[in-house]
């Protein structure tokens, strides 16, 4: 897994500590330090409390884009907006669950609840939508 050097790099630029972050987010520091050595990967909420917590995109945050910018239109992550869009994009582009489970690297039914909302989108799969599609990250999350 590669760092999180952007996530570092913002939190110093806003002369936080990891344990100032953590007790912000309510987690042990051990758990923050992780996210940002890449060592586990931080989840979709998470990314969004940090990026509340900023005022930065997502986006910012895996080190997509390097503006790191503080953005006052930012709003908070909508995971139904998440899924209408991603919904939307499937059946623009005639894709099938099927296609995509194979794309995603996991199972029909997986692919499935996560299309439909019961099972929350990883990090590292809405990274790979994120590129089959051509999308803005931040836009597609509802967060502008």
């Amino acid at each position: 897994m590669n760092k999180l050097n952007s996530l570092k790099d913002i939190r110093v630029d806003r002369d936080y500590t990891q344990i100032e972050v953590a007790k912000m987010l309510n987690c042990n520091r051990s758990t923050y330090s992780d996210w940002e050595n890449g060592d586990i990967m931080i989840s979709l909420d998470r990314l969004d409390e940090l990026s509340m917590l900023y005022n930065v995109r997502i986006s910012c945050l895996l080190g997509l884009e390097r503006n790191s910018k503080i953005n006052y239109k930012l709003k908070k992550l909508d995971y139904n907006v998440l899924l209408d869009n991603l919904n939307k994009l499937r059946k623009e582009n005639n894709h099938t669950i099927k296609e995509l489970a194979d794309y995603l690297n996991c199972s029909v039914s997986t692919c499935y609840r996560y299309f439909n909302g019961t099972l929350k989108l990883n990090v590292k799969k809405l990274l790979i939508l994120k590129e089959l599609y051509n999308v803005d990250l931040d836009k597609l999350c509802g967060k502008e």
